[in-house]
C-alpha cells in the first residue's frame, strides 16, 4: 500500500508500504515503463513540443484507470457540522483522472477555505481511496453585530456561511464592540459553574472593559472590569442561598467590590391597589 498525506502545515509526506497484491505493483511498473517509452519516442521533437505532447498524453492515464487506479472510495473522518457533501464534491471534480494525478495540495487549499475547518489531512491510499480527516473549529457563542449574527470561536474566529438559527439554543449571544475578541476570558469564568451559566442567554461587552450577563429569568448582572471570577462566585453563592433567579430581580450590580446592589420587579398593579385602600 502506498499512502500520500498532506497535513495542516501544507507539507507533503509520502510513506511506502508493501502492496497487498502483486497485481497493483505490476500495473504501476507497466505504467512507468509505458510512460518512459512514450517520452523516448518524443525525443525527435524540440523541448516545447515534448512538454506539450507529454502533458496531453492520456495513454498512461487511461491504462491506470482501467486497472482500478481511480477514486472509488472517499473516507471522511471527524466532521460534525461541515457537510460531507462539501468535501465529496471537491474530490469528485477529479474523479475522471487516475488517482496519481489528483493534486492533494490543491484539494487541501479548497478544503481549508471552509470556515469550519481548523485542520485538514488528506491521504491517498492505493489503489482507489482518498481519506480526509477534519478537525473542526468549536463555536462558543453567537456574535451579534450590525452585519448580522455569526458563530464565533473562543479566540474570536468567525464561522461564516452557517444557518445561525440552528445553534440558537446551544450558545449565548454576545454583543458589544470587541466582544468576540474578548469572549475567552468571560467564558473561562462561567465554566466554573456550567449549571448556572446555562441560564445566561446573552452577554454584553460594555465599553470594551466589562461584561453584563443577561439571564433567561429577566435578571441582568453587572460584572466589574476586574476580578470577574470573584464576582461570579458571589452570584453562585447568592443563587445557592437565596435562589436569586426566581426572586423577580431585574438587576444585580457587582461593580463595587464592597457592596451588592439589586433591583426588584414590583407588580405595579399590586402597588396601585395598596395605595387605593
Amino acid at each position: 500500500m502506498l499512502r500520500l498525506t498532506i497535513n495542516a502545515k501544507n507539507s507533503l509526506k509520502t510513506d511506502f508500504y508493501k502492496f497487498k497484491s502483486q497485481k497493483y505493483l505490476k500495473v504501476i511498473f507497466s505504467s512507468v515503463l509505458l510512460f518512459i517509452l512514450t517520452v523516448s519516442c518524443l525525443s525527435f521533437y524540440n523541448d516545447a513540443k515534448i512538454n506539450y505532447l507529454t502533458y496531453k498524453l492520456k495513454i498512461v492515464d487511461q491504462f491506470l484507470i482501467k486497472n482500478g487506479f481511480r477514486v472509488e472510495n472517499i473516507e471522511i473522518i471527524g466532521t460534525q457540522n461541515l457537510p460531507n457533501d462539501y468535501l465529496k464534491n471537491i474530490i469528485n471534480k477529479h474523479s475522471e483522472s487516475n488517482i496519481f494525478n489528483i493534486n492533494l495540495p490543491i484539494i487541501y487549499k479548497k478544503i481549508i477555505q471552509n470556515s469550519w475547518v481548523k485542520e485538514g489531512y488528506i491521504e491517498r491510499i492505493l489503489p482507489n481511496t482518498i481519506r480526509i480527516r477534519i478537525l473542526e473549529k468549536k463555536p462558543v457563542a453567537i456574535w451579534q453585530s450590525k452585519n448580522g449574527n455569526k458563530l464565533v470561536t473562543s479566540n474570536g474566529e468567525v464561522i461564516s456561511n452557517v444557518n445561525v438559527n440552528t445553534f440558537k439554543n446551544n450558545f449565548p449571544i454576545i454583543k458589544g464592540h470587541k466582544a468576540k475578541e474578548s469572549i475567552y476570558s468571560i467564558l473561562k469564568v462561567l465554566e466554573t459553574n456550567k449549571e448556572l451559566a446555562k441560564n445566561i442567554w446573552s452577554l454584553s461587552f460594555i465599553n470594551q472593559r466589562r461584561w453584563n450577563l443577561h439571564f433567561n429569568q429577566g435578571l441582568t448582572v453587572h460584572l466589574p472590569s476586574t476580578d470577574m471570577l470573584v464576582a461570579w462566585k458571589k452570584i453562585i453563592k447568592l443563587q445557592q442561598n437565596y435562589n436569586i433567579l426566581n426572586l423577580r430581580l431585574t438587576e444585580i450590580d457587582l461593580r463595587n467590590p464592597e457592596q451588592i446592589l439589586g433591583k426588584i420587579n414590583f407588580d405595579k398593579k399590586i402597588i396601585l391597589k395598596g395605595q387605593n385602600l
